[in-house]
């Protein structure tokens, strides 16, 4: 049921509407007995409006639903049968007239008004109602009539327009039910002069805009008194492929003629005539396809039109400034599966209005959920087409959605495009530059730009993410062909995808503390940059290490973890205040428990080991080890806790680092408690206790010594224990004979340890234990095994210190 055999319908309704009034009521009665003082007045006003109507006859003023009324309050005047029928059906008649109004002055058709209309008035059987049954049969005759009909202005209509009928009278408007309130509330409160509705070709731009444009003009808070609409659409899609429009507008003079016909039929000016006639008037002006014009034409044209116009346009592209573009996307899929089953009803494709749920579903999402591509669908399937070959083949489609828009791009817009085809994923913005080194200028117009002609669109990263990924469209993903790897740059950009795989890999599996992560994978371009920047840093190339921080950098300014690596570089460059500036900037951008212990670690480091700040350094480690604790942090504090003079507080943290460690940490940590012993036992010499200072410096010792015969080469280890043997001996003859028998067994490992391992102390200690070894005395209370392995061990050190002969 076409608009054309619609209106017919309806015609002939009101055609015996009137007749019966004429024909039982004007007969004898004269209109101030028949019409309300109120229907008297419309009357009037319509007869004196309607100049060309040489016809007196009051009812050829009434509309549909005043006749209705002046019937039903003298229907006991009617014949009985016209009686009641009329009284069965009055509950029901009120219903027509809001089809009316939308048939006959083109408003959009809702779905259900063909067979409201035709379940209606198929009520009416009687002799009364000639016309209706007459129109009825034939309709039901012939399903093909089409009869021509002129559109009829509204009465008392308040806004002047000239939009055109929609084209979804088969289906009505399906879907976009919250963007569209907003999208009218936007248009009513005016706070934007220019609104852009951005979208691909085919995606329901132009419906969407047609749609809001008559809600605003039926409605009772319309705030313009003129709506103008152009359309600079140049060709459309037929179900045998793209066909040019005859008579297209185009350019912006066209246009301005166009607006300026909807205010006056005779209009042919300038854009100054055009401005002068909106002069005071609240118009909002729609330009269709906006695509087909200049921007800056739009522009310059914006500028000379008066403050009182209101602009919605709809574009593939937009004018990329003024705006506020309002992205309109596909339609979801039960809204794509309902638009299928109606539209392909309205044509009779009974096949494809009754496919299975799974196949409509499978169907809709094959046509990206494009209101375009439904209809264009379900046409090509009624021109004959088999409809899984046309699934199979879009190419039509797909020319007219997005060729006109690939074929203008920028150089670096096409190299995005080539890119995102051959990688076949979503890509942040962070992993273009990576990928490719465009520079961030350059590759945010070119994102901008494919953006705005609708080829690329940001898909969710992780739910709740501010950040995305940036993905072809359906349609652009379908239209291009994969561009050939064999070209340099995109050559290029494969090794260095791989290379970012494989960085990230080997970094997600790295045991070393503190090692770099990302909060989320958005960071990952960062995380790349920074390891590349380490990987320099570690061969002496910090000019080059450098700038990839500071490509980091530019990408995520808040990511504490740039702060931190550049600090360790400064660090590696003895720029030790710098490096810790890096690492106060870390900290405040930390918002993690994990972040903010790694920025704390790396502060106590650099304060303790490179700027010999111990006491500054603590209160670092202890939050470090409290957030995080694990080997290296309870290492760190545990050294710098000791190194303040806390030696059980140091020893406990680093007991605690033991838990889990691998075996090279238990060799680190085993020496630093070495180490803390003997630093406790020269604190006890300091102080005059000689004998705690021999039973710690012993105590270190044999875990010293324990340790080297598991690793016998390891210097560091060897130098702690030879520090805690140095203390040692330097406390014998300070403490009593008692003492030196309880400590004979560990002392006669002394002189042992110094013979076996002299040569791998180094020779500072070597010289310090020599001293120590000279001035020493070894009383007999400490046995003769004991005395003769010391006295060995002093003969040894005396002789390894003498320069060798000639």
């Amino acid at each position: 049921m076409s608009r054309a055999r619609l209106y017919v319908l309806i015609d002939a309704f009101e055609a015996d509407l009137r007749a019966s009034i004429e024909r039982y009521l004007l007969d004898h009665l004269n209109n101030a007995d028949i019409y309300t003082t109120a229907e008297l007045a419309q009357i009037e006003g319509r007869r004196e409006a309607d100049a060309d109507n040489d016809s007196n006859a009051s009812v050829h003023f009434l509309d549909l639903q005043t006749a209705v009324d002046v019937l039903a309050r003298h229907k006991d005047l009617l014949p009985h049968e016209l009686m009641i029928e009329f009284r069965d059906n009055l509950p029901l008649l009120p219903r027509i007239t809001p089809i009316r109004h939308r048939v006959m002055h083109g408003r959009p058709l809702a779905d259900t008004d063909p067979t409201t209309s035709v379940d209606l008035l198929s009520g009416l059987r009687s002799r009364h109602w000639p016309n209706t049954k007459s129109v009825l049969k034939h309709l039901e005759d012939d399903p093909a009539w089409e009869p021509v009909f002129e559109k009829r202005s509204a009465p008392n209509e308040r806004t002047l327009h000239n939009l055109p009928e929609v084209d979804y009278d088969e289906t009505s408007f399906i879907g976009r039910e919250n963007l569209r309130v907003k999208l009218i509330e936007t248009l009513r409160r005016r706070r934007n002069p220019v609104t852009t509705l951005i979208g691909e070709g085919g995606i329901g731009k132009t419906a969407l805009a047609l749609d809001v444009a008559y809600e605003l003009l039926d409605s009772d808070d319309n705030p313009y008194e003129a709506i103008l609409w152009v359309s600079l659409k140049t060709e459309k899609l037929t179900a045998y492929g793209v066909e040019e429009l005859r008579g297209a507008i185009r350019g912006v003079e066209s246009t301005i003629r166009e607006l300026g016909r909807g205010l006056d039929s005779d209009f042919g000016g300038s854009l100054r005539e055009l401005s002068d006639a909106l002069d005071g008037i609240e118009t909002l002006i729609i330009i269709d396809n906006l695509e087909s014009a200049h921007g800056q034409e739009i522009v310059q044209m914006y500028d000379a039109l008066p403050e009182s116009v209101t602009y919605l346009f709809t574009s593939r592209w937009g004018i990329g400034q003024l705006e506020r573009t309002v992205p309109v996307l596909p339609l979801n899929e039960a809204e794509s599966e309902l638009l299928l089953r109606k539209f392909a009803s309205a044509r009779d494709q009974r096949s494809l209005a009754s496919l299975s749920a799974v196949a409509a579903k499978n169907t809709v999402k094959a046509l990206r959920y494009s209101p375009l591509a439904i209809r264009w669908f379900v046409l090509a399937s009624e021109a004959g087409r088999i409809p899984l070959e046309t699934l199979r083949d879009q190419s039509a489609l797909l020319e007219f959605c997005v060729k006109n828009v690939v074929d203008t791009l920028t150089t670096d817009s096409q190299a995005v495009l080539d890119v995102l085809r051959t990688l076949d994923r979503g890509i942040s913005f962070d992993e273009f530059a990576v990928l490719t080194e465009m520079s961030v200028d350059a590759l945010r117009r070119a994102t901008q730009e494919l953006t705005r002609g609708s080829l690329v669109l940001v898909e969710a990263d992780v739910a709740g993410a501010i950040a995305g990924r940036l993905a072809l469209t359906a349609t652009a993903r379908m239209f291009l062909q994969k561009p050939s790897i064999n070209t340099s740059f995109l050559s290029m950009v494969r090794k260095r995808e791989r290379e970012y795989r494989a960085a990230l890999d080997a970094g997600a599996k790295s045991r070393r503390y503190p090692q770099i992560t990302a909060r989320d994978t958005n960071d990952n371009p960062a995380v790349f940059l920074l390891q590349s920047a380490e990987n320099l840093a570690k061969t002496g190339n910090f000019s080059k290490a450098e700038v990839q921080v500071k490509r980091a950098l530019s990408f995520n300014p808040e990511f504490p973890e740039v702060y931190r690596v550049w600090a360790r570089m400064l660090a590696q460059q003895t720029q030790y205040e710098a490096a810790v500036s890096q690492l106060q900037s870390a900290l405040s951008y930390a918002q993690d428990d994990s972040f903010r212990a790694k920025a704390h670690y790396e502060m106590a480091d650099v304060l303790a080991r490179n700027i010999r700040d111990t006491p500054g350094a603590l209160p670092h480690a202890e939050e470090a080890s409290r957030l995080e604790p694990c080997t290296e942090t309870r290492f760190l504090h545990g050294r710098i806790l000791y190194w303040n003079g806390a030696y059980a507080s140091g020893q406990e943290e680093l007991e605690l680092a033991l838990d889990g460690a691998s075996h090279r940490q238990v060799l680190s940590v085993t020496t630093a408690l070495v180490d803390s012993w003997g630093r406790w036992a020269d604190t006890h010499l300091r102080e005059h206790e000689a004998e705690p200072a021999l039973t710690k410096a012993l105590t270190g010792f044999h875990q010293g010594r324990t340790l080297l015969e598991k690793h016998p080469r390891d210097g560091r280890l060897c130098n702690a224990t030879a520090e805690c043997v140095l203390h040692a001996v330097r406390s014998l003859h300070r403490v009593t004979d008692q003492a030196l028998a309880r400590h004979s067994a560990a002392l006669r490992q002394v002189g042992v340890f110094v013979v076996k391992h002299r040569l791998l102390i180094d020779s500072n200690k070597r010289r310090l234990l020599r001293d120590a070894f000279d001035r020493a005395t070894f009383p007999n209370a400490l046995g003769s095994e004991t005395q003769r392995s010391l006295e060995y061990a002093r003969t040894d050190l005396v002789v390894s210190s003498q320069p060798a002969k000639r």
